[in-house]
């Protein structure tokens, strides 16, 4: 695309979640927060959990939420495959405070040195960043 856009697609394991011609793109890697603009170089990374911040052909500003992944960018296409994404007019905000609060009880209720603490306290970081996605 020669017009100063290109391709973004992103997928979870429900199958493609967002797909957009974009302006700019902003992405959580493992190494940082990493921009794509058109005719980037091509390139291979790992995602890390955090906002995909984008602007569309039209200069609308759109966010999701990834958490974990890769992410790849070739021929002017920019393809995320996330272990989960979360769209802000996609999630059912009673569920994710009753998901939340009963993740938090059983954290409170664990030790540090409990194998499966890590684990929950990743999925409660993980829901407090969709809850500020949906606030906002």
């Amino acid at each position: 695309m020669s017009d100063g856009t290109f391709k973004l697609r992103v997928f979870s394991g429900r199958g493609l979640e967002v797909e957009a011609t974009v302006r700019s793109v902003n992405v959580p890697s493992l190494e940082g927060e990493l921009g794509f603009l058109p005719d980037h170089c091509e390139f291979v990374g790992l995602l890390a959990t955090g906002m995909i911040e984008y602007v569309g052909a039209d200069s609308t500003a759109s966010r999701c939420l990834v958490s974990g992944g890769i992410c790849t960018f070739n021929g002017n296409v920019l393809t995320l495959l996330a272990d989960t994404v979360d769209i802000p007019g996609a999630v059912d905000t009673q569920i994710l405070s009753e998901d939340l609060d009963g993740l938090r009880l059983q954290l409170e209720a664990m030790s540090l040195f409990d194998p499966e603490w890590e684990g929950l306290s990743q999925r409660v970081a993980r829901l407090d960043a969709v809850r500020a996605l949906v606030a906002n």
